[in-house]
């Protein structure tokens, strides 16, 4: 009779193989992690662009409640002189009911200043942002104003009355209002109507103001968190180089410009992708380019190579020329 043979089965790998299973899934995460960190970034730009698109829908709703739409900024420290009431107030204020934010609205007392910054010589409303409960509020960081593609400080660290309230950690925003000067106190009814951007200071604009047409305007201009020289406005209050974002000038400063600063010695050393060289500058740390509201409500990419012309054109919003697609 013949016995039947017993097969002695393999219970582990061999040393070279356990290796060359090591190598297989290193080389599948090396080519992997890129796409997931490209599909991560993916989706916060389009977060990102649902923002501005969420504050298009509030600037709309506001024009049709209020019949106007928001000032940038208005009764600025810097600007109101002696004998003047400063507010430090900014049109994020008045949106914020508009943007699901009408709990944190109604705290705001709008007769009080929401800054301390009074460098005029004008007299802080409400007897000064502490004392009248203005100046917590604007700790508050806003998600909705925030692009989070970007990891820069979403506040200012320190309790600055020429960059924030005057209390520690007021709130920066990623977003700024189209403006011809982010650092300018002529009021926007003073400006040559064919210069003048959607916004300004003290602006009260009206979507028939866009002569241009309002697919051919820019309302708003993505801007970066950080900043080398100054520092990027807060949505709570005006300050010092805080009163928007400038799309149209200096007119020969290309989108995205991270190098600062001329001012230096040595000029122009301080570089780094994702950070603005300059106050009141369009950018962002999208791969080439930048989110802009339009007027219409619309969102687009604007190429960070983009023709300088072209650019005046979009944030001037009754200069007579209608660009077409960009």
């Amino acid at each position: 009779m013949l016995r039947s043979k017993t097969r002695c089965s393999r219970t582990a790998f061999t040393l070279i193989e356990l290796l060359v299973v090591i190598a297989i899934i290193a080389v599948l995460i090396a080519l992997l992690l890129p796409a997931v960190q490209q599909a991560r970034e993916s989706a916060r730009r389009t977060q990102c662009k649902n923002n501005l698109k969420q504050i298009g829908l509030a600037l709309h709703n506001y024009h049709d409640t209020m019949g106007v739409l928001p000032y940038a900024t208005a009764n600025a420290g810097q600007c109101v002189g002696a004998g003047g009431t400063i507010t430090n107030h900014t049109g994020w204020l008045y949106l914020l009911p508009y943007f699901d934010q009408a709990p944190l609205y109604g705290q705001f007392n709008f007769n009080a200043a929401t800054g301390n910054r009074a460098t005029g010589g004008g007299t802080l409303a409400g007897g000064g942002s502490i004392v009248s409960g203005n100046a917590p509020l604007t700790t508050r960081i806003l998600t909705a104003l925030i692009c989070p593609s970007d990891d820069g400080k979403k506040v200012y660290t320190g309790a600055d009355t020429t960059y924030g309230s005057g209390i520690a950690n007021t709130a920066r925003t990623s977003y700024g209002f189209s403006v011809s000067n982010a650092n300018g106190c002529t009021l926007w009814d003073n400006e040559a109507l064919g210069s003048r951007c959607l916004f300004g200071y003290g602006s009260r604009s009206k979507l028939d103001d866009c002569k241009d047409g309002t697919s051919n305007t820019v309302a708003v201009v993505e801007t970066t968190l950080e900043v080398y020289d100054g520092v990027t406005g807060s949505w709570a209050c005006a300050q010092h180089v805080g009163l928007g974002v400038q799309l149209v000038n200096p007119p020969n400063v290309r989108l995205n410009n991270w190098i600062c600063c001329a001012w230096q010695a040595p000029p122009n050393t301080n570089f780094r992708k994702g950070r603005n060289g300059e106050w009141g500058s369009a950018g962002s740390v999208h791969d080439g380019g930048l989110h802009l509201l339009l007027a219409d409500g619309s969102v687009r990419f604007a190429n960070e190579n983009i023709d300088t012309t072209l650019r005046n054109n979009l944030a001037t919003a009754s200069d007579g020329k209608v660009i077409g697609e960009f």
